[in-house]
């Protein structure tokens, strides 16, 4: 079996879902059969991990902007300080 580098895989969204996966040398725009779908937890727990570490305490949330869409607004509904 041939073990692959982290550095070997992207995220790719697709319709659907969003995978981790290697994708083709021929053609970037499509992965490979070497994937998986990463689950809805695993992308809230990111945020919240994120967020964690990019908002103050007390903040709402934050406002960021991405290649895929002109401006996202990303809010916290709770207090970190109410976290378990």
């Amino acid at each position: 079996m041939n073990n692959m580098a982290a550095k070997d895989y992207q995220i790719c969204p697709s319709i659907f879902n969003a995978y981790i996966a290697k994708v083709s040398k021929k053609d970037p725009n499509i992965m490979t059969d070497d994937r998986r779908e990463i689950t809805e937890e695993e992308i809230l727990t990111l945020i919240d991990w994120w967020l964690d570490r990019k908002c103050d305490e007390g903040e709402g949330g934050m406002f960021f902007e991405s290649q895929e869409r002109e401006g996202m607004n990303v809010v916290l509904e709770f207090k970190k300080s109410e976290k378990n």
